[in-house]
C-alpha cells in the first residue's frame, strides 16, 4: 500500500518527485493543520473596582465568552465573606447569600435558585467563578469595554483591597496610653488625720508595683528608709520613740516597675500639747565655762547632764558641725578633745537628746572663745662691751635677744651712728648673737656710737639699743 501511495504521489507532484521531498511536504501539511485547529489566544482582561485596578493572582480567564476570576479575590474585594467546602462555595454580604457548586450551572442567591452561563471550575490550586454573576448578585454594577478588554465593577460602601495593588495607608496606631504612675493609697495615718497615739505605725500601699531597692521614706525630712519595711507593694514604719505633738509630713519617693519615678507626700498630726517636763535635763560643769576666753587651742570640751539621758539620742555639735562620733558620750555627760587646734574667736557648743525610754527632749548650748596668747616683749641686751668702755679699731659686740632674731649693727661718730661700720647677723635658737666690728680710720676721733637693731622674723616686730664707747688711739 505504501508503494501505491508513493506512486500516487509521484503522479500528483510530477515526474521530478522524490520520496524524501514527498515526506517533507506531508510533515508540513500535518503541522499546518494542527496550528489551524487551535483557537486564537484570548487577550488579557483587566478588572477595576470603583475605578481602581483589581490585581489578581492568577489573573482572569475568559471561557465561553465570560470572564472568570479567582474565588477569594473577588468575594473579599466586594466585602463578602466566603466559605469553600467539598466543592460548594457559600458567600455572604450583609443579608445576601450566594451559593455555587464546582462544575454546575445551578446556583442560589439568597435561597432563590438561578442558572448561570458558565460553571465554576478549578485550575491547579485556584477556583474560578463567573465575575459578572458574582458582582451583580452582591449588588454591584458591571460594565465591559470590549475594545480595552476592561471589566468595570461599581459598588457603594467600603471596598476591601486584595492583592499587591496600591492598598490605602493603614490607619495610624493610637498613641500609647500614659505609663502607669505609682501613687499611694491606704495611708496610715490618713492624710490630714489627727491621732492621739504617739507610736502610730506609718504605712501606705502602692497603686502599682515599685522597685523596693529604690524606695526612700522621710518623716519630717529625716530619712527613715533604713528603719522602714519596704516591698514592691508598700511600706511600713514603727516609730522607736514617741512622735512629737503637732504636724508631721511623710514623703515617699522611688521608681516604679516600669522605671518611671514617683514622689508622694502626705501629712498628719499628733493631737495634744507637749507638757513641760517636771525635771528638765540641763547641763552642768561645762568646760570651758560659758563666756570664757581661752588661750589653749586644744581645750577639752565637756559637760555633765543634770539627770540621766538616753546616750544613743545625744548629739553634740560644735559651731554647727556634728562631732558626736568623735565624742565620748554616756548617760551622765560627754567629752570632746579637738584633734586640731581650734580657730581663734568665738565657739558655740550645742547638745541635744532625750531622757531615757523616749523621755522628754532637751536642747542646750553655751559659748566660749579662743584668744591669741600675749606676745612676749621684744628686747635686746648688749653683754659686751660695757657702756663707755675703751675699744680699739676692732672689737666684738655680743648680746642676747629673741630666738632667731635678725641683728643689724651700725657704728660711727656721734650722733650719726653710721659711716664707719655696717654689718648683720642672726641670733641663735636661744637668742644669743656675736658680731665683730672693724671701724674705718677717722683722724682725731676719740669716741664711737654703736646702734644695734633686732627684728623678729615671725612677727616683723623690731627694737633697738645704742652704746657709747671710747676709742683708744
Amino acid at each position: 500500500m505504501v508503494d501505491d501511495t508513493v506512486s500516487e504521489g509521484k503522479a500528483a507532484f510530477g515526474s521530478g518527485f522524490r520520496k524524501s521531498d514527498f515526506m517533507k511536504r506531508i510533515a508540513f501539511l500535518i503541522v499546518g493543520l494542527a496550528i489551524a485547529s487551535f483557537p486564537a489566544a484570548a487577550p488579557a482582561q483587566t478588572v477595576t473596582v470603583n475605578g481602581q485596578p483589581l490585581y489578581l493572582t492568577p489573573g482572569p480567564i475568559v471561557r465561553a465568552g465570560r470572564v472568570l476570576v479567582p474565588l477569594r479575590g473577588i468575594f473579599e474585594r466586594l466585602g463578602a465573606s466566603v466559605v469553600y467546602s467539598a466543592g460548594t462555595i457559600n458567600a455572604t454580604k450583609g443579608g445576601t447569600t450566594v451559593s455555587l457548586r464546582i462544575g454546575s450551572t445551578q446556583a442560589e442567591v439568597s435561597g432563590e435558585p438561578t442558572v448561570i452561563d458558565v460553571a465554576p471550575f478549578i485550575v491547579g490550586a485556584t477556583t474560578y467563578v463567573p465575575l459578572r454573576f458574582i458582582a451583580q448578585s452582591l449588588g454591584a454594577g458591571v460594565g465591559y469595554d470590549g475594545s480595552a478588554h476592561v471589566v468595570s465593577i461599581t459598588i457603594s460602601g467600603e471596598v476591601v483591597p486584595i492583592g499587591p495593588g496600591r492598598p490605602p495607608r493603614p490607619p495610624r496606631p493610637p498613641n500609647p496610653g500614659p505609663m502607669p504612675v505609682v501613687n499611694l493609697y491606704a495611708q496610715q495615718p490618713a492624710p490630714g488625720d489627727r491621732v492621739a497615739n504617739r507610736f502610730v505605725t506609718i504605712s501606705a500601699q502602692f497603686t502599682h508595683r515599685a522597685e523596693p531597692g529604690t524606695v526612700r521614706v522621710w518623716l519630717d525630712d529625716n530619712n527613715i528608709s533604713s528603719r522602714t519595711a519596704t516591698s514592691a507593694n508598700g511600706f511600713s514604719y514603727k516609730p522607736p520613740a514617741p512622735l512629737d505633738f503637732g504636724s508631721h509630713r511623710v514623703r515617699v519617693a522611688g521608681r516604679g516597675g516600669d522605671g518611671a519615678t514617683f514622689d508622694r507626700t502626705w501629712s498628719f498630726s499628733v493631737a495634744g500639747a507637749p507638757q513641760p517636763p517636771t525635771n528638765p535635763i540641763d547641763l552642768r560643769a561645762k568646760q570651758p565655762t560659758p563666756g570664757a576666753s581661752m588661750a589653749n587651742r586644744f581645750v577639752v570640751i565637756s559637760a555633765e547632764f543634770t539627770r540621766a539621758v538616753d546616750p544613743d539620742s545625744v548629739r553634740v555639735l560644735l559651731d554647727g558641725n556634728n562631732i558626736t562620733s568623735r565624742s565620748g558620750v554616756s548617760a551622765t555627760g560627754f567629752s570632746y578633745k579637738p584633734p586640731a587646734p581650734l580657730d581663734f574667736g568665738s565657739h558655740t557648743v550645742r547638745v541635744t537628746g532625750r531622757g531615757p525610754a523616749g523621755g522628754s527632749p532637751f536642747d542646750r548650748s553655751w559659748s566660749f572663745s579662743v584668744k591669741r596668747s600675749a606676745e612676749p616683749p621684744l628686747s635686746v641686751t648688749i653683754n659686751q662691751p660695757a657702756p663707755n668702755a675703751p675699744v680699739g679699731r676692732t672689737f666684738v659686740i655680743a648680746g642676747s635677744t629673741i630666738a632667731n632674731g635678725h641683728v643689724k649693727v651700725t657704728a660711727g661718730a656721734t650722733p650719726s651712728f653710721s659711716g664707719q661700720f655696717n654689718g648683720s647677723t642672726d641670733a641663735g635658737p636661744r637668742g644669743n648673737f656675736r658680731i665683730s666690728v672693724r671701724l674705718s680710720t677717722m683722724p682725731g676721733q676719740q669716741a664711737v656710737s654703736v646702734r644695734v637693731t633686732v627684728t623678729d622674723p615671725a612677727t616683723s616686730r623690731s627694737t633697738e639699743t645704742t652704746l657709747q664707747l671710747r676709742l683708744n688711739q
